[in-house]
């Protein structure tokens, strides 16, 4: 039995379309979805019929991530404390665009499941850990090895890290397929795996594939996604273009700088001139594109550097 693992989507929908016409190329009819569908690229709806569309024909196994658990606390807490901006301007514009079906939705989906039946290898999945949508997976780490003295299979895909990767440890594994829509590293090839099961256990497949990254970079020049969230959008499509993601560093660098000039900060409430002079200290411009750098001999006074 062949499964597809699909995780951090994140509303991107060409990359998604992708993955999925591969699978249907390969007559794959299992699908595991690891959370975060929608809330970094517009028009979500997109994203959202796609995963309707493998729910109603064919079988999956699906938890919610962090993106989900925050638009259901939102709403819940009687929707404040969002608004324009790169802060939160993202998460706002999605949640606008969302239906009551797709809130329902993620309220019925639980952060860990198991699938172990009898006489068939077994397999858990989770967003970032059996425990929080949050937990941060990295193989070798102190916390992921606990994790796995905690599996009651053989294996657990998980997502959240954006980073594809494999861990075995005490013969266990824990795989994170990489991400659909915001992957990191390989130039930003869209990234998921595939298992491959049989009576003994499962392996892995790692794929990498190109897709119509011009097709989602037009959706936001040509949506109120930038108006809504300047900055993150800037971060988000040159994530998509290079696979480096600096959103963390950019975001910290904003905050010491809002702290240091006003002496508060508080997050999602950081001004877009914060914003706007951390992405340029990163080469960034907010179309997503790269600043040329000057020549590093020039920027120190024609000295040599080392």
């Amino acid at each position: 039995m062949d499964i597809a693992v699909f995780a951090d989507i994140h509303g991107n929908h060409s990359a998604l379309q992708a993955c999925i016409d591969y699978c249907m190329g390969k007559g794959i009819t299992n699908y595991i979805l690891l959370g975060d569908y929608v809330g970094d690229c517009p028009n979500p709806q997109k994203t959202m019929e796609l995963i309707y569309v493998l729910k109603q024909y064919f079988t999956c196994f699906i938890v919610k991530g962090h993106r989900e658990e925050a638009f259901l606390k939102y709403k819940n807490s009687g929707e404040a404390g969002w608004n324009k901006g790169s802060g939160s301007g993202f998460l706002l514009n999605t949640y606008e665009q969302l239906k009551e079906k797709d809130l329902n939705f993620f309220d019925s989906l639980k952060i860990y499941g198991i699938h172990n039946p009898k006489n068939v290898p077994g397999f858990e999945y989770c967003h970032g850990s059996m425990e929080s949508v949050t937990e941060l997976l990295f193989a070798e780490k102190r916390n992921t090895r606990r994790t796995v003295g905690k599996m009651k299979t053989q294996i657990l895909l998980h997502g959240h890290t954006h980073v594809q990767e494999s861990f075995s440890y005490r013969n266990k594994k824990v795989v994170n397929p990489g991400s659909v829509g915001l992957p990191r590293g390989f130039h930003g090839l869209t990234q998921f795996c595939v298992l491959h099961g049989n009576s003994s256990g499962y392996e892995e497949e790692m794929i990498r594939l190109k897709y119509n990254k011009s097709e989602i970079l037009k959706e936001f020049e040509n949506s109120d996604f930038r108006e809504y969230a300047p900055a993150h959008t800037a971060l988000t499509m040159h994530t998509i273009r290079t696979g480096i993601d600096v959103s963390e560093m950019v975001l910290l660098q904003a905050m010491r700088m809002c702290e240091a000039e006003t002496g508060i900060v508080r997050w999602p409430n950081i001004p877009e001139k914060y914003w706007a002079k951390a992405l340029k200290d990163n080469y960034i411009d907010l179309s997503g594109k790269d600043i040329p750098r000057k020549d590093l001999s020039e920027k120190f006074g024609g000295e040599g550097v080392v």
